[in-house]
């Protein structure tokens, strides 16, 4: 986390001079699987941190597109029980790795806020390992990508998004692929 930081205020300066029609975003934010938000799947995954990376091109000061990779790291679940006397079963570990290409439009400027939202579509690769098995599960789907947030000075931005997997083959092995975030970055 120490490194993050310090990689951010090295690139403060350069940030504040450097935005143009052309933008790269770094961030980092936590990641809340969809289930923890009313879905009703088999397996309960714990949050985890997430990492963004983005670059934009802006073709006007409202609209922007852009290319945006989302690394979620190993984090735990394991499948939901339904009494008291019962224990699980078995433990998953799993991984994401979302790439997705998004159409971002800002809604004005108002002082040194500028709200915007995003729509956008990509693939997520998900990486599962089970404790009752010998083999890792890797799956590839297409996703849906929706986000809203605002900017702040034309660089610090706070943003909720979620990445909903269209294809969803997981329903055998519990929950996984949709999920939600909220994070913090840096665009320069």
């Amino acid at each position: 986390m120490k490194k993050i930081l310090l990689v951010l205020f090295v690139l403060l300066p350069l940030g504040m001079a450097a935005q143009g029609k052309h933008h790269f975003e770094a961030g980092i934010g936590y990641a809340a699987p969809g289930e923890l938000l009313g879905g009703e799947l088999s397996t309960k995954e714990k949050g985890t941190a997430t990492f963004i990376g983005e670059y934009r091109y802006n073709f006007t000061e409202r609209i922007g597109l852009g290319l945006i990779y989302s690394f979620v790291p190993n984090h735990k679940g394991e499948p939901v029980v339904t009494s008291v006397d019962e224990t699980p079963s078995y433990s998953i570990n799993t991984r994401y790795h979302t790439a997705n290409i998004v159409f971002e439009y800002k809604l004005g400027k108002f002082g040194v806020f500028a709200p915007f939202v995003g729509i956008g579509g990509g693939a997520q690769y998900r990486h599962a390992t089970m404790s009752h098995s010998i083999y890792a599960h890797n799956y590839w789907s297409a996703d849906l990508y929706l986000r809203a947030g605002f900017e702040i000075y034309d660089h610090l931005r706070l943003t909720a998004g979620h990445f909903h997997d269209l294809h969803y083959p997981f329903s055998s092995l519990g929950s996984g692929a949709p999920y939600y975030y909220f994070a913090v970055s840096w665009a320069f």
